[in-house]
């Protein structure tokens, strides 16, 4: 967490209900995962668990978690975002492995075409 992102009026009565909540990556998103993470089905999900409001966007190396709190974090929202960053993370793993998969299936396919092409090649004679 980016506690020196979080707003100054904690812990004072100007305090705000809720806020965002920046946490750092340790390392750069991918477009993939980004658009997972920022997908609408996000919020939908979240507040269905109990957390109406709140949403998630990427910003360089940060999430940021907006219309939350500490305490709603503290409470299990924590938990909620580290499991759709897990799932994310898993769904941008399954769609690589789909496309090596068929990126190996053209390359066979393409090697045994090529192989047929040779050797009708071969046959041919100008004699």
């Amino acid at each position: 967490m980016l506690d020196s992102a979080l707003p100054h009026e904690l812990g004072t009565a100007d305090e705000p209900e809720r806020y965002t909540v920046s946490a750092v990556f340790s390392r750069r998103v991918s477009a993939e995962e980004r658009a997972l993470i920022e997908a609408p089905s996000v919020p939908a999900m979240l507040a269905e668990h109990g957390y109406p409001g709140v949403s998630l966007k990427v910003a360089d190396r940060r999430l940021e978690i907006a219309g939350t709190n500490l305490a709603m974090l503290a409470a299990g929202l924590a938990a909620e975002v580290a499991r759709v960053l897990r799932e994310v993370e898993q769904q941008v793993l399954a769609e690589r492995e789909r496309r090596d998969d068929e990126r190996l299936r053209w390359s066979e396919a393409e090697a045994i075409r090529a192989a047929k092409v040779k050797a009708e090649a071969e046959r041919v004679r100008f004699e």
